[in-house]
């Protein structure tokens, strides 16, 4: 498991969790949503680097 993966997912948590009490801006919602994209960019890249790793001769 990617642990900045996680970071992501879970600092998207935290900004979720604060951003539901509080009614002012947008902004923090869209913390939210860069955090999750971030986590699923790391997750694929670590997919594409395990193949490319799996495919080296050995």
């Amino acid at each position: 498991m990617n642990p900045i993966a996680c970071r992501a997912v879970a600092q998207a948590g935290l900004v979720a969790a604060t951003a539901s009490a509080d009614d002012e801006t947008p902004w923090p919602l869209l913390l939210v949503a860069g955090w999750h994209t971030t986590a699923a960019d790391l997750v694929l890249a670590d997919v594409r680097l395990a193949d490319d790793l799996a495919a080296l001769p050995v």
